[in-house]
């Protein structure tokens, strides 16, 4: 039970690595307000005592961000909020604005790009999931909910898999091939955005893959994975792989303005909630009479939220980003994002 995170803060005194049992579900109020408001969360958190060494490993890794005033770089994963591509391209180009003049990017490694940025070997943190590269026998039915999108380019057309959302065919390599999944459809209409992608084109040997979230190991390891392939990583840009398409598959068309409400909306709930007393609560309920020994840090987090003028500031800067979404026919929140680093 838990949401682990480590927290790494890099200034002139060097790296503090931090720990959280509940901060991955705390990402994005801890980082919205912007730097300040972002070192004072993480420095309440407990610390370790050796930064090079007392890292999660990408099983146990469940979110959290680097913080360097050094470089002005941010790099994080993690957040309830953030599951969905929309929502977390909003919250992107939301901390174009409450983090100016520094470099934000999303962690598509998880806790190996967190180590990374930190100067540690990413294979210190590397525990593979074997859950995600296990090829499914067969497509999904239901394309209501997210799913993992492969599409294979033949000369006779498009072959569509949608599979479950956990696993990703990229790391099956050109073998996969060989023995794909049944349920092959030429035409695929799905319900949502999907969680991740491969689109393989047979004639030019490419093979663009894309992450929804983040997988550990996959990107470090993806042109390996296909020897004698042009392999391209499109990190969230699930549009390059409908396109490639050609209308064999259909998504629906996404509200930026409506993704960043409800992303608002979401942190707005998050602040102030400190997720320690109602986890207490649940576990007495489920102890009852029994002696239950806790995690120490299972009590150690501790809540942290900007202040009231830097949420105001927060507001604004929503204000002002909706704005330009609404202004801007075809702008996007990555586009409103990518203009706000300029």
């Amino acid at each position: 039970m838990g949401a682990r995170a480590n927290f790494a803060l890099i200034d002139e005194d060097g790296l503090r690595l931090h720990y959280s049992h509940w901060g991955a579900d705390r990402v994005c109020s801890a980082l919205v307000a912007g730097p300040e408001a972002a070192a004072r969360f993480v420095s309440a958190q407990h610390r370790h005592d050796d930064p090079a060494r007392d890292w999660l490993d990408d099983a146990w890794a469940e979110g959290g961000a680097v913080v360097d005033s050094t470089a002005r770089r941010l790099v994080f994963f993690g957040g309830q909020l953030l599951v969905e591509v929309p929502l977390r391209r909003a919250f992107l180009a939301l901390l174009s604005l409450t983090w100016p003049g520094w470099t934000v990017r999303w962690a598509y490694d998880g806790i190996g790009d967190l180590a990374a940025a930190a100067g540690v070997d990413r294979a210190l943190v590397r525990r593979p999931d074997e859950d995600e590269r296990v090829l499914p026998a067969e497509a999904e039915t239901d394309l209501e909910w997210q799913v993992h999108l492969l599409t294979v380019r033949a000369d006779d057309g498009i072959t569509a898999y949608p599979l479950p959302w956990e696993v990703h065919t990229a790391w099956q390599g050109p073998g996969l091939l060989e023995r794909p999944p049944s349920g092959g459809r030429p035409r695929l209409e799905l319900g949502t955005v999907p969680a991740s992608g491969l689109h393989v084109d047979l004639a030019t040997r490419t093979a663009g893959a894309w992450l929804g979230d983040h997988s550990a190991g996959l990107v470090p390891e993806l042109d390996g994975l296909w020897p004698g392939w042009r392999v391209e990583f499109w990190e969230d840009r699930y549009e390059e792989q409908i396109a490639r398409c050609g209308g064999a598959v259909t998504v629906p068309d996404a509200d930026p303005a409506a993704a960043l409400d409800e992303l608002v909306a979401g942190i707005d709930r998050e602040r102030g909630h400190d997720p320690v007393p109602g986890m207490l609560d649940v576990v007495r309920r489920h102890a009852e009479d029994r002696q239950v020994e806790l995690n120490p840090y299972f009590t150690a987090h501790r809540q942290v939220d900007a202040s009231d003028a830097e949420w105001e500031a927060v507001l604004d800067a929503a204000a002002r980003l909706r704005a330009r979404l609404a202004a801007g026919p075809g702008e996007t929140a990555r586009g409103a994002a990518d203009h706000g680093r300029d």
